[in-house]
């Protein structure tokens, strides 16, 4: 396909040629390049979707019809031979058949999440309402009802509760400043599970990306100073969580961590800082006071400074929310479709992760809505503390371990925006189901990309650890959404109301295609398997910073009947 005005787009995502083109198959050609270079042509039979119409045209600009009275385009024949015979091309190759989802339910789909979403709104009134959510607080508990009557009001009659003990981290105050050789009050926050008291002077040490290669530098130099760092990685390294940065400075004999936000405008990030309590004060500063810092060490006038803290600890229970939506013919095998509700208390919680409960609800309520329901069950889990530790999540597959085999996928969703892709970790090869729907999904975004390389810091962790198949949709927050993830300004009005619709959409029409297709969508992974995921991700020392507590990591055997709890 040359443009976006010679082609047109069929129900479920494949194009047709323009009035007057030469068909692929009587040109003999290859089929044509169809949107973000997916090569497919139009099946016979299927009619225009008003729905893809409208998302290309937005996306791409309308189509000029041909002019009226305009010659058709003159047939294309066959080249000939110089000895006068007609040259035989080889037959274009075959195209996998659209094997995902029939296209009536496709149509529905994109009809519900695109053209009259409902969870959008509601996330609005979660924002406005209850605000940022800490899981087994008052806040956490009304999160939790706002989300069990949702999936009540929209036709899940056996919404529940799953609770779990949580010790709940609050933070108190915190007073850190500056106090030689200029003196001034530093824009910070604790990060989660700091101590719940601190009251220290000490100078401080500039460990660039607070790596290990940062600490074999500064040799001795860390012990009993505030070490400095930022949030990135040095080039061609993993990106290391902020658990594991301070474990990093503890060892080398750290008084207290300073991260400082890569976010410009005065936004410190909290976090989660460590498994349990951390055994050393650890907090983030803002940008620019990270840098003003910086420029001092480097100009060799030491900075001293002080931080006093207090947080609050507590038990508490938290309660995952769940519901089912029963397959007609393998109730037994489950499509498990989660994201977690709760959030940090600095802001809203819109983008992290307001959006992705948001989206579940409205998978959720999209698949209610039809005639038909997938042959397997679509488990929909709303995680609770996923921030302190995916407490949730791996309570829950703790609990149904025994079982973890009739998982046949999860689907997790995390600050996901603008949909452009698939993430299958473990699985360089994503199979023929995927590959058909990220065609069948480009008029929405999706592109022919996929990503296998295994990540720990959300709620699919204690699945895929279990060999359990995960996909992730990856998706494009844009500027507004990732640089205020975990700050005061994660707000509602950072959320697009027409990506989370592309988003929903991606998201509907792939849980029901994983839960009908006839075979099982994604083998589980054997321990060895998953053993050389972790490898090729070097992630065992991340997994030592979280203290690891969830299944063990392979999936168990199923019960008898093959149904989880």
């Amino acid at each position: 396909m040359g443009s976006g005005r010679d082609s047109a787009c069929g129900l479920d995502g494949s194009v047709r040629p323009a009035v007057g083109a030469t068909s692929p198959a009587a040109a003999g050609s290859a089929p044509s390049r169809g949107r973000r270079g997916r090569g497919f042509e139009r099946p016979a039979g299927r009619k225009g979707s008003r729905v893809l119409r409208a998302c290309r045209d937005r996306r791409k600009g309308r189509r000029r019809p041909r002019r009226r009275g305009a010659p058709a385009a003159r047939p294309v024949w066959p080249p000939v031979h110089p000895c006068g015979i007609l040259a035989r091309r080889p037959p274009a190759p075959p195209r996998e058949p659209d094997m995902s989802i029939p296209t009536p339910i496709f149509d529905r789909l994109l009809a519900e999440c695109i053209g009259r979403p409902q969870a959008y709104a509601a996330l609005g009134e979660l924002c406005d309402s209850v605000g940022g959510r800490t899981s087994g607080a008052p806040s956490g508990d009304r999160a939790e009802a706002w989300g069990h009557a949702l999936f009540t009001a929209w036709g899940l009659a056996d919404a529940r509760y799953e609770p779990f003990e949580v010790t709940v981290w609050q933070r108190g105050t915190i007073d850190a400043h500056v106090d030689s050789p200029a003196a001034w009050r530093l824009t910070a926050v604790a990060h989660g599970n700091a101590p719940p008291a601190a009251d220290l002077t000490a100078r401080l040490v500039d460990a660039g990306h607070g790596e290990r290669p940062d600490y074999d530098r500064l040799g001795d130099g860390v012990r009993g100073k505030i070490v400095l760092c930022d949030e990135g990685a040095g080039d061609g390294r993993r990106r290391l969580h902020r658990s594991e940065k301070l474990l990093l400075a503890a060892e080398h004999g750290a008084v207290a961590l300073m991260i400082q936000s890569s976010a410009p405008g005065g936004l410190p990030r909290t976090g989660v800082c460590h498994a349990g309590q951390a055994p050393i004060a650890s907090l983030g500063i803002s940008l620019e006071d990270g840098e003003r810092l910086r420029r001092l060490i480097r100009a060799g006038a030491v900075p001293t400074a002080t931080i006093r803290m207090t947080n609050h600890v507590a038990p508490g229970t938290a309660r995952n929310v769940l519901a089912d939506l029963p397959g007609r013919e393998l109730p037994g095998e489950v499509i498990l479709v989660g994201g977690h509700l709760d959030s940090w208390d600095l802001a809203q919680g819109a983008t992290d992760n307001g959006l992705g409960a948001a989206i579940v609800l409205e998978i959720a309520r999209a698949l209610a809505s039809l005639d038909q329901r997938p042959r397997r069950t679509v488990r929909f889990a709303l995680w609770a503390a996923e921030e302190i530790g995916l407490r949730g999540s791996k309570h829950h597959a703790a609990l149904h371990a025994p079982s973890l085999a009739a998982i046949r996928a999860v689907l997790n969703f995390d600050m996901t925006g603008d949909p452009y892709g698939y993430w299958t970790p473990g699985r360089p090869d994503p199979g023929p189901l995927l590959r058909d729907l990220s065609r069948r999904l480009a008029p929405l975004g999706m592109r022919d990309h996929f990503d296998h390389k295994a990540g720990l810091h959300s709620d699919h962790q204690p699945f895929m650890l279990a060999g359990v198949p995960v996909v992730g949709i990856l998706g494009d927050l844009g500027e507004q959404g990732g640089r205020y993830y975990h700050s005061v300004g994660d707000t509602f009005e950072k959320v697009s109301l027409p990506a989370f619709g592309r988003a929903a959409a991606v998201g509907a029409i792939t849980a029901y295609a994983l839960a009908d297709t006839l075979a099982p969508p994604l083998a589980h992974l054997d321990p060895a398997g998953v053993r050389a995921m972790i490898d090729a991700a070097g992630l065992h020392e991340a997994l030592v910073a979280e203290g690891y507590d969830g299944p063990p990591m392979h999936a168990a055997p199923a019960t008898p009947d093959g149904r989880i709890g």
